[in-house]
């Protein structure tokens, strides 16, 4: 056992150091290439007045809170490395911590070997998206860090702790305190089923048809939450409940869940995004998807009604809901952007070809992590990514970073071939990205040096 403990250790130590050294060049490649990329030029900016302990300064063109300085300020301000460099080197150091809180939670979530567990860590790692922004000097890659602090510790049960790291992480992007309810909800599932479900061997899933029985059984759930639920439970809860009570006379005072310029991101009702997430997870996932497609069609043949009824309610809503931001159309250093303009636009049948390619990922990301009714993971983490996408007329990759990341996390018996080929195709796109990156240059009026694609 000792032997095995170290073995892995070791193995998880190396993997991490070939991670970060092969990291390191990119990085400083892109250094050598781009100074500034795309709204580095605005965070850059505080960022390094941050770390002279300048926090009078600001710019209205950023809407996050200033999360990401603050930490500059602590770790870069005492060194005096306040350069664009150290600035951005932040992202490296998240981006490998990242690799192990990855690991420790897909150990925590399965029984897989170690070497397949940091196989997994190390793929989550490179997912496309959030490697490119390991480079440079953006909030993502620090705000999945601080979420994943908060899961970590919220899976010891140390929910004082998660809290902290909760309310980090919406200092770090305000949308996080979806998450932040997430965790919550599966916090109080989890002691309802500590206090009810398991003790009286009532199933939240199997209610029986009669109205009086499920009021029954609602009623004895409830009864056994608040009489047996704990003292610790309490706290718990009270710690996320007063980071919610802050956020809400946050968003009164400001007027907005944005800080800065408000006008670009108001807020809607955009529900295709929940289709656009489902085929980024079937595209950076497509080995794991791909296994499932004989399962849909059985499923799609059996369920035939149900499968027709979907696709209607599906196109309907591409019809009527389908929202395009004026960035995308007019921002072409971004992947949406040709993404958009090559398919999207340019043959409005897509929009609705597409549509079954959407269902077949959905049914994959529902069955997957509705793994043996998994409920008290699945349902705060379904309603959570319907609130927090939905509500986003911008297309960004970035707003399916987290998403993808925890649905990624509590995939079971995902096997090795699987496991080989999304190493191999994520290493395929980040050099296809990087190869872009760096030979493909684009010329804006406004500004004095070129402009690079990115995601």
């Amino acid at each position: 056992m000792l032997r095995d403990v170290s073995m892995s250790t070791i193995y998880l130590l190396v993997t991490s150091i070939i991670y970060f050294l092969c990291t390191k060049i990119v990085f400083d490649n892109i250094f050598l290439t781009s100074k500034v990329v795309v709204d580095e030029e605005f965070h850059l900016a505080i960022g390094q007045a941050y770390c002279k302990y300048e926090y009078d300064k600001w710019d209205p063109k950023i809407t996050t809170l200033p999360g990401l300085y603050l930490l500059s300020s602590f770790i870069l301000g005492p060194l005096k490395k306040c350069s664009i460099y150290y600035l951005r080197s932040i992202n490296i150091g998240a981006s490998v911590l990242n690799f192990y809180l990855f690991y420790f939670l897909l150990k925590k979530y399965n029984n897989e070997p170690a070497w397949k567990n940091i196989f997994s860590a190390i793929n989550i790692a490179l997912l496309p998206p959030l490697y490119f922004f390991t480079h440079i000097y953006y909030t993502d890659v620090l705000s999945v860090t601080f979420i994943l602090l908060m899961l970590l510790f919220h899976e010891k049960k140390n929910n004082y702790v998660a809290s902290i790291f909760g309310f980090c992480s919406v200092i770090m992007r305000q949308t996080n305190i979806i998450w932040v309810i997430m965790i919550m909800g599966r916090l109080v599932l989890n002691e309802i089923y500590e206090c009810s479900i398991k003790n009286e061997n009532i199933s939240l899933i199997n209610f029986t048809k009669n109205f009086t029985s499920i009021k029954d059984t609602c009623m004895g759930i409830v009864g056994n939450f608040f009489k047996k639920s704990t003292l610790k439970f309490w706290l718990g809860l009270f710690s996320y409940i007063s980071i919610l009570i802050s956020f809400v006379v946050f968003v009164v005072l400001n007027g907005s869940i944005v800080v800065g310029d408000k006008s670009a991101h108001k807020a809607t009702i955009h529900a295709p995004q929940l289709f656009y997430f489902a085929l980024f997870s079937g595209f950076f996932g497509w080995p794991i998807f791909a296994t499932e497609i004989f399962n849909f069609i059985k499923f799609a043949q059996k369920y035939l009604s149900t499968i027709i009824t979907t696709l209607v309610l599906c196109v309907l809503i591409v019809h009527h809901n389908t929202l395009v931001h004026p960035y995308m159309l007019a921002d072409n250093r971004h992947y949406i952007f040709y993404i958009w303009h090559r398919f999207y636009a340019k043959y409005e049948s897509f929009r609705y070809l597409i549509v079954i390619v959407y269902i077949f990922a959905i049914y994959v990301v529902m069955k997957k992590l509705w793994y043996k009714n998994d409920v008290t993971y699945a349902f705060p983490y379904t309603f959570c990514v319907i609130v927090v996408l939905i509500m986003q007329k911008l297309i960004e990759f970035r707003y399916f970073l987290v998403p993808y990341i925890l649905f990624r996390l509590k995939l079971k018996n995902v096997t090795q071939e699987s496991i080989t080929l999304e190493f191999l195709s994520h290493v395929l796109v980040n050099i296809l990205t990087f190869y872009t990156f760096f030979s493909k240059e684009l010329t804006w009026s406004n500004y004095d040096y070129p402009q690079r694609i990115m995601w």
